[in-house]
């Protein structure tokens, strides 16, 4: 991690802390006005993230895409971005950060731990199957956070609604059966891309390993993290399932797909996938 990349990185982390403790002071201490002001300051996180991206990209050559901390730092940016893409669009979804910025602080925290070394990337990832692989996984796994972040929100406010003293700041929220509608959505939208990451994926295996699926540890995960999404689809859409199992579903699901992600390559050396090889 070269200087300029440290500062521009510990300035976003910074300012997404500062944003994370905002939201929960707002919740505590049932502080509506100050969303806009949090949004904004999430905003200006995410312009010194991108600039850490745009340096490595100047001293590398290539976007971050290929060892735990470069993986992270990209994730991350999708996530803030999906996150000020739907705040921008209905103001009501702001609420959606005081989910996605904590798992943004502890992806990015894990991340700064890892391998920071920058050089070029390793011939095995010189291919177009790469851009499409990560473009595709990131995508599904912001929707995903996404969905988490929703389903935090309908248990909150669900659990307000029985309280004698509402907390206004639920009042900011959309509905519950909104939320819901917007849990499955994520997820449907997270299901679809991440057939098609997978799918890349093992096209891309073929080229590099000779065999479309070999069973390693991280694709076994990956596979079931997907199966998981796919469950709560038919949960929903054929069993009817509703409401809070649903939700408390789409934060247990993020735990498979933080395992394949992470957690894999630190309980199994033999994987192949070795995201910070170079």
């Amino acid at each position: 991690m070269n200087s300029v990349e440290s500062v521009l990185f510990w300035i976003s982390m910074g300012i997404y802390a500062i944003g994370c403790g905002g939201y929960i002071y707002a919740f505590v201490f049932k502080n509506e006005r100050v969303f806009g002001k949090l949004l904004a300051l999430v905003g200006l996180g995410f312009i010194f993230h991108s600039s850490t991206i745009a340096a490595i990209f100047a001293e590398t050559g290539h976007l971050p895409w290929a060892g735990d901390y470069e993986s992270v730092l990209m994730g991350c940016w999708f996530i803030i971005l999906f996150t000020l893409f739907v705040a921008l669009r209905r103001r009501e979804l702001q609420l959606l950060a005081a989910g996605t910025l904590p798992a943004t602080l502890l992806m990015m925290g894990f991340g700064v731990m890892k391998k920071q070394e920058l050089g070029p990337m390793a011939a095995s990832l010189k291919t177009f199957w790469l851009y499409i692989h990560v473009y595709f996984a990131w995508l599904a796994y912001g929707a995903y956070i996404l969905a988490m972040a929703a389903g935090v929100l309908y248990l909150l406010k669900n659990r307000n609604a029985t309280q004698q003293r509402a907390n206004p700041v639920y009042e900011r929220m959309p509905s519950l059966p909104k939320l819901e509608e917007l849990m499955f959505r994520y997820v449907a939208f997270g299901f679809i891309t991440n057939a098609i990451e997978i799918a890349a994926g093992s096209i891309w295996a073929k080229d590099l390993w000779g065999s479309y699926w070999s069973w390693d540890p991280v694709e076994t995960w990956a596979l079931v993290g997907w199966l998981e999404y796919g469950l709560y689809i038919h949960l929903r859409t054929s069993l009817g399932w509703r409401g809070v199992k649903l939700a408390w579903l789409s934060i247990i699901a993020v735990i498979v797909i933080f395992v394949s992600f992470f957690g894999v390559n630190i309980a199994v050396d033999a994987s192949k996938h070795v995201f910070n090889a170079r």
